[in-house]
């Protein structure tokens, strides 16, 4: 049951942003938020959790994403560098007062993904320390820009593959 709670948890960050709830995620895996506490003592218990299996997931596919030479690939890595800066953008740590500690994990794991894009980006490999720091800057504030936004995020995260793979 706990797995399924974590799994649940991530598809409904995902689907509902900032409306996500233990309420809501208890009525959409109909069962009641005492079962959910009864794994997870508290929402900072249930969100390290939930951070802790998405970026254990999220690094074990941008590896192997990372190891292609596929442009749909290199598309799929951007999309799920992207789709972790959507889940954790500053005002849902915010909105659920999610401590420092689960911040600062995300942020640790977040910079591991990039390191794995970057490593696999031809501008990555040819970047000297200042110019892999301007690519960082390039590439997050596109994204988080992008997060703030109901533009769909295809077009810029497919200029964003030219820029590294080019």
């Amino acid at each position: 049951m706990k797995d399924e709670i974590i799994a649940a948890s991530i598809e409904s960050l995902r689907s509902e942003g900032l409306r996500f709830s233990v309420d809501t995620l208890a009525n959409r895996m109909k069962i009641s938020k005492k079962t959910i506490y009864r794994y997870f003592p508290d929402k900072e218990a249930l969100a390290l959790a939930i951070y802790e299996r998405y970026y254990d997931d999220a690094e074990q596919r941008a590896k192997a994403l990372a190891q292609s030479d596929s442009q749909d690939d290199r598309t799929e890595l951007l999309r799920l560098y992207y789709d972790s800066k959507m889940l954790t953008r500053g005002e849902i740590f915010n909105k659920y007062k999610l401590n420092r500690s689960i911040s600062s994990y995300t942020e640790k794991r977040s910079e591991r993904l990039w390191e794995i894009i970057l490593l696999a980006s031809d501008a990555g490999k040819a970047a000297d320390g200042e110019n892999s720091a301007a690519l960082r800057i390039i590439v997050d504030g596109s994204l988080e820009k992008l997060c703030g936004c109901d533009i769909a995020p295809d077009a810029v995260i497919e200029r964003l593959v030219k820029l590294l793979w080019s």
